[in-house]
């Protein structure tokens, strides 16, 4: 038996390092191939042997092959969602001489269409078909298909492929035009999805199909009136930000099936209408049903102008409609959207017991609404409960019995749960005050739900650390509660644990103690774990300008009585370990030079990440730490937005003004520049035009002061 035949990915690989790549055993293509195909079982296989295999072996192989490996990374890397190490593989990928372009150019953009959608994953598939239009290699309709999907598609990245299309002379299929037409609508795009649906309706005239209702296409001979027809339900969709056009629309389609359904069966029918039904390529439309009304409906869940009660009874008329408009689980997802869009808790919990006692299936998109409405409304442990239940069924891969509502678990192969279901559900316990909860999620994600974090989770985290400190501020328990705080066992499992934290819908009166040390803090180094672990060139970026006093919560007066409280409450029994510790454990430990890192993978940090992350440093006394900050979005080309750099200035100016008149002093005499100054300088070389105005500044005087009222963070 072959060694590399056994047990565990990771030890299936030669150690070696760059310097003894000779020494090393090479790995035939076939053993590389068969670790990538058949080993990659965890996300922990991913992180450690997949990488080790993808960036320190592939070496060995032949120009034939290194290609290869590359796409099965990216395709392993996707099941996992495992973003970060993607930007280094493309660069690899376009680095290297490739033998058969057009297969694996294509072979590679659909492995990177296996990500969730986000910003980066667009970024990698544009710097990719950029790649191929300057090497004059084509791109796949199958590939075109692969890269529309929902799960991965961004807007921006429709358009370029809309733009590639047209420039490449490429004449789209039927599932291409409907791709089209549902990703336009899906973002409001209103002529953009009047442009498909014309396209659409070429299509449909030029192979004798029926013809969807719409925009005249100025034919020759043809009756173009049209007939409702799975075009126009999509069409629909592009109106979801203007309820009364929506409406008006589907009220148009029903006096279109109204003219048919009167018309004399004597009649000879026309050329384009010899289909008893519309029959396209997504299935077969007979006349306006369910599923045009949900699309309408969607509009006016989205409309702020239409009110709780007026939402309600346009979901009560379908479900009073004929068995053709009876509610499906996708209608009520809608409305119950719309109820928590309007805080309507009430309603919207009468609703969802509603669903629970119809005989429809529940999708993740209905577990998830699900999830927000009880958490939402006042039952968070029952939120919680139902999440585990479906997870339970997803392990098991059946349909158990003991469930509550098993019925409405659709049967095995489905995965329910996601890091999408799980974000949704923080983020519901971010409304309602919960930041404790937050936390314990975040420390056993993998454990209780198989994902990883992306950096919707990481947001969410860093805004549940701003939250947790500023409640615990806001009553003198929780001060004292950190100042004469000790260290507590966690002896429980992770469900049991939240479970009980869940017993009551009120947060408790401390909630911003993590892993027995400030919240903020823990999340803090959370973030520079990510950058230096990830990104280890920043730990040569340096700050652009310095504090000119600190505001850090070492520095503040009542620090020396925070360190003698800390010494009070230490047990006897265990002073001396304690004290035996500190001697161990380096001043600098948490330092990105000492710290030993495992960093998460699955999240590349945007604008808004570092927006969050600037408010935690600012709420936390940590506003010294704001340029360096700055200086790392820099490194990692990631564009800032104006309310970004704003938010940024006014934490800055806190630490880095010694006042008005001193300022102005020293700006008259010619002194020097201001750190202050210093900043805003380097920031208009960084952003040019963007850089903020001063009205910029005066909204983010006036967000930050809100962000510090007392009712922030409330539901």
């Amino acid at each position: 038996m072959n060694k590399y035949t056994s047990q565990g990915f990771a030890s299936q690989l030669p150690e070696g390092s760059a310097n003894a790549r000779q020494q090393t055993l090479q790995l035939p293509a076939w053993v590389a191939f068969s670790l990538l195909c058949h080993k990659v079982r965890t996300a922990q296989d991913a992180q450690d042997g997949l990488l080790r295999l993808t960036f320190k072996h592939s070496w060995s192989l032949g120009s034939k092959d290194r290609p290869a490996l590359l796409i099965l990374s990216t395709h392993a890397l996707a099941h996992f969602d495992i973003l970060t190490p993607m930007r280094k593989i493309v660069e690899q990928f376009l680095a290297r001489t490739i033998q058969f372009p057009a297969f694996h150019f294509n072979a590679f953009l659909r492995g990177l269409s296996g990500f969730t959608r986000s910003e980066e994953a667009a970024n990698l598939a544009v710097s990719v078909l950029e790649a191929m239009s300057a090497r004059g290699v084509p791109l796949w309709l199958e590939t075109y298909k692969s890269l529309m999907r929902d799960r991965f598609v961004t807007l921006q990245l429709t358009k370029i492929l809309h733009t590639k299309m047209v420039h490449e002379g490429v004449v789209p299929t039927a599932e291409h035009l409907e791709a089209f037409l549902r990703i336009f609508s899906k973002h409001g795009a209103v002529q953009d999805s009047q442009e498909y649906l014309r396209a659409i309706r070429r299509y449909c005239v030029e192979h004798g199909l029926t013809v969807p209702h719409g925009p005249d296409v100025h034919l020759r001979g043809a009756d173009l009136s049209g007939t409702t027809h799975p075009a126009n339900t999509l069409y629909i969709g592009s109106l979801r930000h203007d309820c009364a056009s929506a409406f008006h629309y589907l009220h148009k389609l029903l006096q279109l099936d109204a003219a048919h359904n009167s018309r004399s069966v004597t009649t000879v029918p026309g050329p384009l209408s010899r289909h008893a039904s519309t029959k396209f390529w997504s299935g077969t439309k007979t006349s306006v049903d369910i599923f045009d009304w949900t699309t309408a409906l969607i509009s006016a869940a989205n409309d702020k102008r239409t009110s709780t009660s007026t939402l309600v009874t346009l979901f009560e008329r379908a479900r009073e409609r004929t068995k053709q408009f009876r509610p499906t689980v996708v209608t009520y997802t809608v409305v119950l959207r719309g109820l928590l869009f309007r805080g309507a808790f009430d309603e919207a919990l009468k609703i969802w017991n509603q669903l629970l006692d119809s005989d429809l299936l529940l999708d993740r998109k209905a577990l998830t609404v699900g999830v927000q409405v009880l958490a939402r409304g006042g039952h968070p442990q029952d939120a919680f409960y139902l999440l585990n239940s479906f997870m339970d069924a997803q392990r098991t891969s059946s349909h158990p019995a003991s469930l509550p509502n098993d019925k409405h678990i659709a049967p095995a192969v489905h995965h329910w749960i996601n890091i999408i279901v799980i974000n949704e559900f923080m983020v519901s316990l971010l409304r309602i005050r919960r930041p404790d909860v937050i936390f314990q999620l975040w420390d056993h994600l993998e454990q209780l739900y198989s994902v990883l974090p992306n950096e919707a989770t990481l947001n969410i985290l860093l805004k549940a650390a701003v939250l947790a400190t500023k409640m615990d501020n806001e009553s003198v328990r929780g001060t004292f509660a950190h100042l004469f705080h000790t260290p507590t066992a966690e002896s429980s499992s992770p469900i049991d644990l939240i479970m009980e934290q869940l017993q009551s819908a009120h947060p408790p009166s401390v909630v911003g103690i993590w892993k027995d040390r400030r919240a903020g803090d823990v999340a803090r180094d959370i973030f520079r774990t990510i950058m230096y672990g990830n990104w280890k060139r920043l730990l040569d970026v340096k700050a652009p300008a310095s504090v000119v006093h600190s505001k850090n919560a070492e520095a503040t007066p009542l620090y020396p009585l925070v360190e003698l409280a800390k010494s009070i409450t230490i047990p006897f029994s265990t002073r001396k370990d304690h004290d035996a510790q500190l001697k161990i454990i380096p001043a600098d430990a948490h330092s990105p030079e000492k710290k030993p890192y495992h960093p998460y993978l699955s999240i590349v940090p945007t604008d808004l990440t570092f927006s969050t992350y600037i408010q935690l440093l600012g709420f936390t006394g940590r506003a010294s730490e704001i340029s360096l900050t700055l200086a790392w979005m820099r490194a990692l080309q990631i564009n800032p937005s104006r309310n970004t750099l704003s938010i940024a200035l006014v934490f800055w100016a806190e630490v880095s003004l010694h006042g008005p008149l001193f300022e102005e002093w020293a700006e008259r005499r010619k002194k020097g520049e201001s750190e202050y100054g210093r900043l805003v300088r380097w920031m208009t070389e960084w952003v040019g035009e963007e850089a903020p105005t001063e009205s910029d500044i005066q909204k983010a005087l006036r967000a930050v002061a809100k962000m510090r009222n007392s009712s922030f963070g409330r539901s």
